[in-house]
């Protein structure tokens, strides 16, 4: 066996992943499509009244989901703040989310004058505990807001039980799970609200942007208030009560049209892209289950993860004196993309929370409820807290991984059976 990349050798992977973001022939046909009919249609492409490509993509959308209502954005952060509106979250009302995500899934809680509180997560799918849930729901709670991190589904059923019974509404953060399935049913299809993004990275992508999907025609109709265009509001508003408000005082949320085409065409192409993402990362799932250090990704039984990351376990105590730093070090140097994680802090833990800092001035908006000063202590989420600290990684690039890469991801392995076969050369560094 060669010498270990990083005290020298050659690295193990001669294969470049393949590039992500793609946009490929079809979608540059319905681009130039787009400027050819804004040549003589000068509405087409004008996002104020949410015609045109924005809405052929809500439709497709609401058709492929089977869901009545769908209402775009510029982002998920947008479209997670219209969701929380929408379920009537306000000045110092709780919101129990996950404190293993990405930020811009708790912000908009924050944007909504709301107060966050986190419910620990699984140390399988790190997706929220429904005991957990449960256990955060307070006389001030508002809403559930539930994250398919990576995409693997959270344990919907019981969760949406738990909102049943006590009357709260539950959003989806589907930013990384669109086409994961959860017991046969697509992520998206199982909240009262369900948002999901088109960032770059995500499953499909349209430079940026977001969507938020609902069947109740209410909650539809305050989506439409809060983020879009007096135009829009005047065409689809109808409840006396809010169509008061249509005098334009609202957010800028609108998704560019040109991103709407793209999203359009490669929604055609998801299902396609996530079965290889699956088969692929199966494969590496595979080939390092017999690494003592490292625990492959988990689906748990009736989830179908759509692989957004590939996420594995370092596992400490099996390790044999090898560090998480160099174990992540060495392989890197082997050629395959990897980090020492995705979250790496908890929300909770970080310095926002803390301190009670946030963009509208000293100890806002937390001061809005009296009882913010019980939460965000080190050990409130302890499973979240003990994978940022000792066990998290990130292979990275999981969602470019559409087609046949069984010979990157054989190289892939090669690399980590390379590191693991000579630790030995790492203990120490």
């Amino acid at each position: 066996m060669s010498e270990l990349a990083v005290l020298g050798g050659e690295p193990a992977v001669t294969i470049e992943r393949p590039l992500w973001p793609h946009i490929g022939e079809p979608e540059i046909r319905d681009l130039h499509e787009a400027i050819r009919i804004s040549q003589t249609d000068v509405s087409y492409l004008d996002s104020m009244p949410a015609g045109g490509p924005i809405a052929k993509l809500e439709a497709h959308i609401g058709e492929y989901l089977g869901r009545r209502h769908a209402v775009t954005s510029n982002s998920c952060t947008a479209a997670i703040q219209m969701a929380l509106y929408a379920a009537g979250v306000g000045v110092g009302d709780e919101v129990v989310v996950s404190p293993y995500t990405w930020p811009q899934t708790v912000s908009p809680i924050l944007h909504q004058l709301g107060t966050p509180v986190f419910a620990d997560i699984d140390p399988d799918s790190f997706t929220m505990r429904p005991d957990a849930v449960e256990a955060a729901i307070t006389e001030r709670t508002k809403a559930i807001l539930v994250v398919h991190i990576y995409g693997h589904p959270a344990d919907m059923d019981p969760i949406v039980e738990i909102g049943r019974r006590h009357g709260l509404p539950v959003i989806e953060d589907c930013a990384q799970a669109m086409g994961a399935f959860y017991h046969g049913r697509e992520v998206g299809t199982l909240g009262d609200l369900a948002c999901f993004s088109f960032g770059n990275g995500k499953q499909i992508i349209g430079g940026d942007g977001g969507c938020v999907v609902t069947d109740d025609a209410a909650m539809w109709q305050r989506l439409v208030e809060i983020g879009s265009h007096q135009r829009r509001q005047e065409r689809d508003i109808s409840d006396p009560e809010v169509a008061r408000y249509m005098n334009n005082l609202t957010y800028t949320f609108r998704m560019h049209p040109m991103a709407a085409v793209i999203v359009n065409r490669q929604l055609d192409f998801l299902p396609e892209w996530n079965l290889a993402r699956r088969s692929n990362h199966h494969r590496l799932s595979d080939g390092l289950s017999d690494i003592p250090c490292i625990s492959p990704v988990v689906e748990l039984p009736g989830a179908e993860h759509c692989y957004h990351k590939y996420c594995p376990s370092f596992v400490p105590e099996e390790a044999e004196g090898l560090t998480r730093e160099a174990f992540v070090e060495a392989i890197a140097a082997e050629g395959v993309q990897i980090t020492l994680g995705y979250v790496r802090t908890p929300i909770h833990l970080r310095a926002r929370f803390q301190e009670r800092h946030y963009f509208y001035g000293e100890g806002m908006p937390w001061a809005l409820n009296d009882r913010s000063s019980e939460l965000y202590h080190e050990g409130d989420c302890p499973v979240a807290e003990a994978r940022c600290a000792t066990s998290e990684l990130e292979v990275m690039g999981a969602a470019a991984l559409r087609g046949d890469q069984s010979a990157l991801i054989d190289q892939y392995l090669d690399a980590f059976h390379k590191v693991w076969d000579q630790r030995e050369a790492l203990i120490g560094r």
